[in-house]
């Protein structure tokens, strides 16, 4: 009896991750792609498609702007360059953020079986590889091209992510915490012995506390984790009656685009 209720847990868990694995939502419902710039960063025989959108705002501005990267989760994957504006890209074009704020927004695609992060997202904690995953180093290299060619203020980027894509938010803080001014991880996880060099950067944490397939404590271990090198300006928003799929919950939160656009590294640090 008891091997009979463990196969059944892990072929509902295993339903669980392969419907977040193989989602999908007609084009049609996608935000429109013709409002994003279509690039691709070519690195040796590594092809990384991305798109780049110039908020309303921005439209009438020469200087260098804001950056928000949007990491997307597993079920976004692939070369399409489309996919991975599925999910939340729409609320950063509502009128009331691309019509208030100047910013680029930077929206990459994680090709197929490939990670942010190369760990397994069920575990209650990871440690840190010694190198980052080609995808998420191609994301960083798209980045300083962009502060190199003068388009984006290096002292106002930001990162933000789900799923998948949240554990890439953090890895990306772990390993590069000079190059961004704040950050928003949504239903992902850390490894909390890197705190420490987190310890100035603003992050608005949110995590559903009946998520089945990320556990909820990774986001509240990464939060305490911060809380104890001082960091006052970590928040950490949980959902006691939302699961996995928080984001759009997350996205509508009050004042939250006023938080993230509002944040400026100090001049004295180098990106």
């Amino acid at each position: 009896m008891k091997q009979i209720l463990l196969l059944a847990l892990a072929l509902v868990f295993g339903n669980l991750l392969s419907a977040q694995e193989n989602d999908t939502l007609p084009m049609e419902q996608l935000p429109d792609a013709s409002l994003f710039e279509a690039h691709l960063h070519i690195e040796g025989n590594d092809t990384f498609p991305y798109r780049l959108y110039r908020s309303v705002k921005a439209d009438t501005m020469t200087e260098a702007l804001p950056l928000v990267i949007f990491l997307h989760g597993a079920g976004e994957r692939g070369n399409d360059n489309r996919m991975q504006l599925k999910h939340c890209v729409r609320f950063f074009l509502n009128d009331t953020v691309t019509g208030r704020y100047p910013f680029l927004l930077m929206v990459p695609q994680c090709p197929d079986e490939r990670r942010w992060v190369n760990t397994d997202w069920s575990l209650s904690e990871h440690t840190m590889e010694s190198e980052p995953t080609a995808e998420l180093r191609s994301v960083m290299a798209v980045l300083d091209s962009l502060v190199d060619s003068g388009s984006v203020d290096s002292t106002r980027v930001y990162i933000c992510g789900i799923s998948m894509g949240g554990f890439g938010v953090w890895d990306a803080l772990q390993r590069w915490p000079e190059k961004f001014a704040a950050a928003v991880p949504i239903c992902g996880g850390g490894d909390p012995t890197f705190a420490h060099a987190m310890k100035d950067i603003p992050v608005y944490i949110f995590h559903g506390l009946l998520d089945e397939i990320v556990m909820p404590s990774r986001s509240i271990q990464m939060y305490d984790a911060l809380r104890e090198t001082a960091n006052e300006e970590a928040v950490l928003v949980t959902y006691p009656e939302l699961g996995h799929e928080c984001w759009d919950e997350a996205f509508s939160t009050r004042g939250l685009f006023g938080w993230l656009f509002g944040k400026k590294r100090p001049v004295s640090s180098d990106i």
